[in-house]
Protein backbone atom coordinates (compact mmCIF):
# COMPACT_ATOMS: atom_id res chain seq x y z
CA UNK A 1 0.00 0.00 0.00
CA UNK A 2 1.40 3.57 -1.09
CA UNK A 3 1.54 6.08 1.74
CA UNK A 4 -0.38 9.05 0.43
CA UNK A 5 2.78 11.50 1.29
CA UNK A 6 5.10 9.61 -1.23
CA UNK A 7 3.38 10.46 -4.67
CA UNK A 8 3.79 14.26 -3.47
CA UNK A 9 7.38 13.92 -2.55
CA UNK A 10 8.24 11.71 -5.77
CA UNK A 11 6.27 14.58 -7.79
CA UNK A 12 8.06 17.41 -6.06
CA UNK A 13 11.71 15.78 -6.72
CA UNK A 14 10.76 15.25 -10.17
CA UNK A 15 9.62 19.07 -10.17
CA UNK A 16 13.46 19.73 -8.89
CA UNK A 17 14.71 17.77 -11.86
CA UNK A 18 12.39 19.75 -14.31
CA UNK A 19 12.91 23.03 -12.79
CA UNK A 20 16.46 22.90 -13.63
CA UNK A 21 15.77 22.45 -17.04
CA UNK A 22 13.33 25.23 -17.06
CA UNK A 23 16.04 27.66 -15.81
CA UNK A 24 17.87 26.54 -19.46
CA UNK A 25 14.58 27.52 -21.53
CA UNK A 26 13.86 30.33 -19.93
CA UNK A 27 17.43 31.51 -20.39
CA UNK A 28 18.07 30.35 -23.88
CA UNK A 29 14.66 30.41 -25.61
CA UNK A 30 14.40 34.24 -25.36
CA UNK A 31 18.06 34.29 -26.81
CA UNK A 32 17.16 31.50 -29.72
CA UNK A 33 19.68 29.13 -28.25
CA UNK A 34 19.66 25.73 -28.24
CA UNK A 35 18.84 24.10 -24.90
CA UNK A 36 20.59 21.21 -25.92
CA UNK A 37 24.14 21.87 -26.92
CA UNK A 38 25.96 23.61 -25.19
CA UNK A 39 25.72 21.88 -22.25
CA UNK A 40 25.29 24.18 -19.06
CA UNK A 41 28.18 26.93 -18.64
CA UNK A 42 29.07 29.43 -16.11
CA UNK A 43 27.83 32.47 -18.08
CA UNK A 44 31.01 34.36 -16.71
CA UNK A 45 33.96 32.24 -17.75
CA UNK A 46 31.89 29.99 -19.97
CA UNK A 47 33.34 26.91 -18.41
CA UNK A 48 31.25 23.57 -18.79
CA UNK A 49 28.96 22.77 -15.89
CA UNK A 50 30.11 19.36 -14.53
CA UNK A 51 27.20 17.00 -13.50
CA UNK A 52 27.85 17.02 -9.89
CA UNK A 53 27.58 20.76 -9.75
CA UNK A 54 24.26 20.74 -11.35
CA UNK A 55 22.30 18.74 -8.73
CA UNK A 56 19.19 21.30 -8.21
CA UNK A 57 19.33 23.26 -5.03
CA UNK A 58 21.67 21.30 -3.16
CA UNK A 59 24.80 22.49 -5.70
CA UNK A 60 24.22 26.03 -5.26
CA UNK A 61 23.98 25.46 -1.31
CA UNK A 62 27.45 23.70 -1.94
CA UNK A 63 29.29 25.64 -3.92
CA UNK A 64 28.27 28.78 -2.01
CA UNK A 65 26.23 30.16 -5.10
CA UNK A 66 29.54 30.45 -6.91
CA UNK A 67 31.10 29.08 -9.98
CA UNK A 68 33.69 26.23 -8.79
CA UNK A 69 36.08 27.33 -11.91
CA UNK A 70 35.93 31.14 -11.60
CA UNK A 71 34.66 32.31 -8.52
CA UNK A 72 31.76 33.86 -10.18
CA UNK A 73 28.41 34.22 -8.76
CA UNK A 74 25.50 31.93 -9.91
CA UNK A 75 22.19 33.79 -9.76
CA UNK A 76 19.36 33.04 -7.03
CA UNK A 77 17.38 32.75 -9.85
CA UNK A 78 18.39 28.46 -10.47
CA UNK A 79 17.29 27.35 -7.10
CA UNK A 80 14.00 29.56 -6.87
CA UNK A 81 13.26 28.34 -10.29
CA UNK A 82 14.21 24.62 -8.91
CA UNK A 83 11.89 24.96 -5.32
CA UNK A 84 9.13 26.51 -6.95
CA UNK A 85 8.89 23.77 -9.55
CA UNK A 86 9.41 21.39 -7.05
CA UNK A 87 6.77 23.19 -4.92
CA UNK A 88 3.93 23.45 -8.35
CA UNK A 89 4.46 19.37 -8.77
CA UNK A 90 4.05 18.86 -5.38
CA UNK A 91 0.97 20.71 -4.82
CA UNK A 92 -0.71 19.60 -7.91
CA UNK A 93 0.07 15.95 -7.16
CA UNK A 94 -0.86 16.40 -3.27
CA UNK A 95 -4.65 17.92 -4.37
CA UNK A 96 -5.28 15.36 -7.27
CA UNK A 97 -3.22 12.27 -6.29
CA UNK A 98 -1.36 10.26 -8.67
CA UNK A 99 -3.98 11.11 -11.60
CA UNK A 100 -4.06 12.15 -15.45
CA UNK A 101 -5.70 15.47 -13.96
CA UNK A 102 -2.71 16.17 -11.45
CA UNK A 103 -0.45 15.41 -14.74
CA UNK A 104 -2.18 17.80 -16.81
CA UNK A 105 -2.18 20.26 -14.21
CA UNK A 106 1.59 20.23 -13.30
CA UNK A 107 2.51 20.43 -17.03
CA UNK A 108 0.35 23.70 -17.59
CA UNK A 109 1.54 25.39 -14.30
CA UNK A 110 5.15 24.54 -15.64
CA UNK A 111 4.91 26.04 -18.92
CA UNK A 112 3.01 29.16 -17.02
CA UNK A 113 5.45 29.82 -14.60
CA UNK A 114 8.19 29.24 -17.50
CA UNK A 115 6.68 31.52 -19.58
CA UNK A 116 6.36 34.28 -16.71
CA UNK A 117 10.14 33.72 -15.91
CA UNK A 118 11.06 34.58 -19.73
CA UNK A 119 8.32 37.39 -19.89
CA UNK A 120 9.96 38.52 -16.55
CA UNK A 121 12.79 38.82 -17.83
CA UNK A 122 13.52 39.58 -21.18
CA UNK A 123 10.31 40.77 -22.27
CA UNK A 124 9.28 37.89 -24.71
CA UNK A 125 6.99 34.27 -24.71
CA UNK A 126 8.97 32.10 -26.45
CA UNK A 127 7.09 30.44 -28.93
CA UNK A 128 8.41 27.18 -27.70
CA UNK A 129 6.40 27.45 -24.39
CA UNK A 130 2.93 28.62 -26.26
CA UNK A 131 3.19 26.84 -29.33
CA UNK A 132 4.60 23.85 -26.89
CA UNK A 133 1.65 24.39 -24.00
CA UNK A 134 -1.23 24.54 -27.28
CA UNK A 135 0.02 21.32 -28.76
CA UNK A 136 0.26 19.40 -25.60
CA UNK A 137 -3.44 20.82 -24.94
CA UNK A 138 -4.80 19.20 -28.19
CA UNK A 139 -3.06 16.27 -27.36
CA UNK A 140 -4.15 15.86 -23.92
CA UNK A 141 -7.84 17.14 -24.84
CA UNK A 142 -7.80 13.32 -26.53
CA UNK A 143 -7.58 11.66 -22.56
CA UNK A 144 -10.97 11.44 -20.74
CA UNK A 145 -11.42 13.64 -17.86
CA UNK A 146 -10.53 16.86 -19.51
CA UNK A 147 -12.11 19.48 -22.51
CA UNK A 148 -13.15 16.89 -25.42
CA UNK A 149 -11.11 17.35 -28.53
CA UNK A 150 -13.38 19.08 -30.79
CA UNK A 151 -13.76 22.13 -28.56
CA UNK A 152 -10.16 21.92 -27.99
CA UNK A 153 -9.67 22.50 -31.65
CA UNK A 154 -11.96 25.24 -31.96
CA UNK A 155 -10.53 27.15 -29.44
CA UNK A 156 -7.01 26.71 -30.62
CA UNK A 157 -8.74 27.92 -33.84
CA UNK A 158 -10.29 30.91 -32.37
CA UNK A 159 -6.75 31.22 -30.46
CA UNK A 160 -4.74 31.60 -33.31
CA UNK A 161 -7.08 33.82 -35.22
CA UNK A 162 -7.70 36.37 -32.51
CA UNK A 163 -3.61 36.52 -32.41
CA UNK A 164 -3.53 36.95 -36.21
CA UNK A 165 -6.08 39.76 -36.64
CA UNK A 166 -4.87 41.74 -33.37
CA UNK A 167 -1.03 41.19 -34.39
Amino acid sequence: MTEAWMVPVMAGLFGLMVGSFLNVCTLRWPQDESIVSPGPRCPKCLKPVQWYDNVPILSWIILRARCRSCAGPISVQYPLVELASALIWAGVFAVHGATLEALRGGIFLWILFGISIADARFYIIPNQFSMGGAVIGLGMSFFPGGIEWTRSIIGAVVGYAVLWIVG
